[in-house]
C-alpha cells in the first residue's frame, strides 16, 4: 500500500480508494494526468481516466461506452441488504439509461429543468433563499450547511415534485441513503440500513403516484402520471417502476449535489474578499462564479461506464466489459483545457466547457436548476451580508469520505449584515 496516497510523487503512491486520497484528490489528479491519463488501477479491471480530452472522447462514443459500471465492484453487496431491495421495486437508473432510450426518457421531465423551465422557478426560489437568511441573518454566524445549503435545494426539488415540505426530514434521510454507496466505504450494517431507507423512499413515491392518479396537480409526478412515453414503436404511460427511479433520481440529483456546490462556493467566496466586491458590484458576474464553483470544486468527482467491445483510448488498450471511471472534476483542471486551471476567473471564456454536468445525452437533467439556485443565493447572500470570516475554531473543512461525490461536513462564518 502506498505510504503517501494524499500527495503521491510517483504512479507507485497512487491509491485511488485511500481516504487521504479522497479528503483531496486534486494531488492525485495532477500526477495522473502528466504521466498515467489512462491509469489502470491495480488489481482490478478499472481504468480511472482524468484528462480532458480522453473523457470527452468515452461520453461523445456512446456506443461503445456504456453507462455504468459493467462487472466492477457493487455498489451494495451485503445478501441481506441485497434481499431487503427485492420488498420495494427493481433499481433501475432510468434517466442514466443507453441511448436511444435514454433520450425519450429524459424528454419527459427536461424541460422541467432547462433554463427556460428553471426560471419559473424564480420566485420560488427567492423567497426560499430569504426565509432561509432571515433565520439566522441577525446572529452574525451561520453553519451554513445545515442552514442554507442544505434546506434550500430540498426545498425547492420538495415542491416540484409534489412531495409535503413537512416530510423534508425523512426525505432528507432518504437522500443520504441515496448517495451514501457512492462512497465505497460503507460496511455491512451500512448497507442494510441504506437499503431500507432506499425501499422506505420507493413505497413513499408509490403513495403519491397512487395520490396523483386520483387527484392530479401541477407537480413533476403528476406530469409523468399522465403523460405517455414513446420507445422505440411503442407509446404507452410510463410504469410504476419507471415512474419511481425517475422520481428518486430526480430527487436526490436535485438536492444533494446543489448542497455541495453550495457549500464549496462559499468557501471560495469567503476567501476572496475582492471577487466578493466584483459581484456585489455586478450582480450578473455571479452567474460566471457559478461556473468556475462548477468546474473547481465539481460536486460529482466522476461517473462509470463500462467497454462494450475491445477498444483503445489514447492507444490503451481497454478490453470489453472494462470498467472505466470517468474523474469529471480531473478533466476541469487540466492545464490543456483551462489556462490557470485551479484559480477563479470570472472571466474565463470557457468556463462553461466544464464536465461538471457530463455533456451530449447523458448531461445532467437539472443543470439548469441549481445554476439558478447558486445564482441566486450568491447574488442574495451578497447583498444581504458582508465582511465574512471563518468562524475561529470551529472549522474542520473536511470533506465526507466519499469517492464519488465531494462535499464538505459543515462550513461556520461570520459575517456583517448590511
Amino acid at each position: 500500500m502506498s505510504q503517501c496516497p494524499g500527495n503521491p510523487q510517483t504512479i507507485d503512491d497512487v491509491d485511488v480508494f485511500a481516504p487521504e486520497t479522497i479528503e483531496n484528490w486534486y494531488p492525485t489528479y495532477d500526477l495522473l494526468r502528466k504521466e498515467a491519463p489512462i491509469y489502470h488501477v491495480p488489481d482490478t479491471k478499472t481504468y480511472f481516466l482524468t484528462r480532458y480530452e480522453d473523457i470527452y472522447h468515452v461520453l461523445r462514443k456512446t456506443d461503445i461506452f456504456r453507462r455504468g459500471a459493467g462487472t466492477s465492484r457493487p455498489l451494495i453487496s451485503d445478501p441481506e441488504a441485497l434481499e431487503t431491495f427485492k420488498e420495494g421495486w427493481p433499481k433501475r437508473t432510468i434517466l442514466g439509461s443507453n441511448p436511444p432510450d435514454h433520450r425519450r426518457y429524459r424528454d419527459m421531465v427536461d424541460h422541467f429543468f432547462s433554463v427556460i423551465g428553471a426560471e419559473k422557478q424564480t420566485d420560488l426560489i427567492t423567497g426560499i433563499v430569504n426565509n432561509l437568511i432571515d433565520n439566522w441573518i441577525d446572529n452574525g454566524e451561520v453553519e451554513y450547511v445545515k442552514s442554507f445549503a442544505e434546506p434550500l435545494p430540498s426545498m425547492v426539488i420538495t415542491v416540484m415534485m409534489g412531495f409535503p415540505l413537512e416530510d423534508l426530514e425523512n426525505l432528507k434521510v432518504w437522500s443520504e441513503a441515496w448517495v451514501a454507496p457512492f462512497s465505497l466505504q460503507l460496511t455491512p450494517e451500512e448497507e442494510r440500513q441504506a437499503a431500507r431507507h432506499m425501499v422506505e423512499f420507493q413505497h413513499y413515491i408509490h403513495g403519491h403516484i397512487e395520490q396523483r392518479r386520483e387527484s392530479p396537480g401541477e407537480d413533476v409526478i403528476t406530469y409523468l402520471v399522465q403523460n405517455p412515453v414513446k420507445l422505440n414503436s411503442e407509446t404507452r404511460m410510463l410504469t410504476d417502476t419507471e415512474i419511481i427511479n425517475m422520481i428518486d433520481h430526480l430527487y436526490i440529483g436535485g438536492n444533494e449535489t446543489t448542497t455541495f456546490a453550495l457549500t464549496s462556493g462559499m468557501w471560495l467566496l469567503i476567501q476572496n474578499p475582492k471577487l466578493q466586491n466584483e459581484l456585489r458590484d455586478d450582480p450578473k458576474k455571479a452567474r460566471s462564479f457559478v461556473e468556475e464553483i462548477l468546474r473547481l470544486e465539481s460536486p460529482t468527482q466522476g461517473m462509470d461506464r463500462h467497454a462494450a467491445e475491445d477498444t483503445e483510448i489514447a492507444g490503451v488498450k481497454i478490453p470489453k466489459g472494462s470498467h472505466i471511471h470517468i474523474r469529471y472534476a480531473a478533466a476541469n483542471r487540466d492545464e490543456r483545457q483551462f489556462s490557470c486551471p485551479v484559480d477563479i476567473d470570472i472571466e474565463r471564456k470557457n468556463a462553461h466547457r466544464h464536465l461538471a454536468f457530463s455533456l451530449g445525452e447523458t448531461h445532467c437533467p437539472g443543470a439548469g436548476l441549481t445554476r439558478l439556485e447558486q445564482k441566486i443565493a450568491v447574488q442574495t447572500i451578497l447583498k444581504r451580508m458582508k465582511n465574512f470570516s471563518f468562524s475561529p475554531d470551529k472549522n474542520s473543512f473536511q470533506h465526507h469520505l466519499n469517492f464519488t461525490l465531494r462535499s464538505f461536513t459543515d462550513l461556520h462564518f461570520t459575517f456583517d449584515k448590511i
